[in-house]
């Protein structure tokens, strides 16, 4: 048993939910508590299957079904606002951990005196299952050529988490993690330990929305050179890197769509 409480919000995802709940509990260190916020789903058998058959009496299961759509960032919050573990691991329902992840993670954060670290993720099924991996130290700057921090990579001592802005409908997450982690480094763990089932650019879907994610993303930009984690050369170098990158994700899209 482990210090891990895991959030998991949940919005008309079907079985993908299921699938992502299993693979928690298919851990090698299990976490004392897995925390699922139903969005307002039009369906909920899935969730109510979920807490009638839950057998594992070792681990609690708090399941929060919202009365209206409030969107990832307000059911992560309340996810944490819930928790009685002192570390957090993050979980999109339509995503799944390698059996090993809490184990590795957690024990790198302890012996490290890490307050947040992330691992690679995968956007198709992995196979193969790493036992050991390096723990690299990436530069914040680094981020701005390409955002590798996937929400359900993330673990953080709840004490210095600061909260998912819930006005914001486009990378609120990289906002959450700048602000928690509140350095100008990263710590990464080098190997793959979850992977999912997420729509890629040219496809549909709020993942897909380039231009309000651009938008959003300078958006996030202004907010950290504001409140003041970020220098105005720091504010700087992210802005006029992301508008060099956004064409070229856009013709990337374009490309896509027309081989389809």
């Amino acid at each position: 048993m482990s210090n891990i409480s895991v959030i998991i919000p949940h919005y008309n995802s079907g079985l993908d939910v299921k699938r992502a709940y299993e693979s928690v509990l298919n851990q090698t260190l299990l976490p004392a508590e897995i925390i699922i916020i139903d969005d307002c789903s039009l369906d909920k058998s899935v969730l109510i299957d979920i807490v009638d058959n839950h057998s594992n009496t070792s681990i609690d299961l708090k399941v929060f079904f919202l009365e209206k759509n409030s969107g990832p960032s307000f059911a992560r919050n309340l996810g944490v606002r819930s928790t009685k573990s002192d570390y957090i691991a993050f979980l999109d329902s339509d995503d799944v951990w390698l059996p090993n992840k809490l184990e590795i993670q957690y024990k790198i954060m302890l012996d490290k005196n890490l307050k947040f670290s992330f691992h690679l993720y995968s956007a198709f099924p992995v196979n193969s299952l790493l036992k050991e991996s390096s723990l690299k130290k990436i530069s914040l700057y680094s981020l701005a050529k390409k955002q590798i921090i996937c929400t359900p990579t993330v673990m953080l001592e709840k004490k210095f988490f600061q909260e998912f802005d819930e006005d914001l409908r486009y990378c609120e997450d990289f906002l959450c993690w700048v602000m928690t982690n509140n350095s100008n480094y990263f710590y990464m763990i080098d190997g793959v330990f979850s992977n999912g089932f997420k729509r890629q650019y040219g496809d549909s879907g709020l993942s897909a929305n380039l231009k309000e994610m651009h938008k959003g993303f300078l958006q996030v930009c202004y907010i950290l050179w504001l409140k003041g984690y970020w220098k105005w050369w720091c504010f700087m170098y992210f802005v006029v890197l992301e508008y060099i990158k956004y064409p070229l994700r856009l013709s990337k899209s374009k490309s896509k769509s027309k081989s389809k």
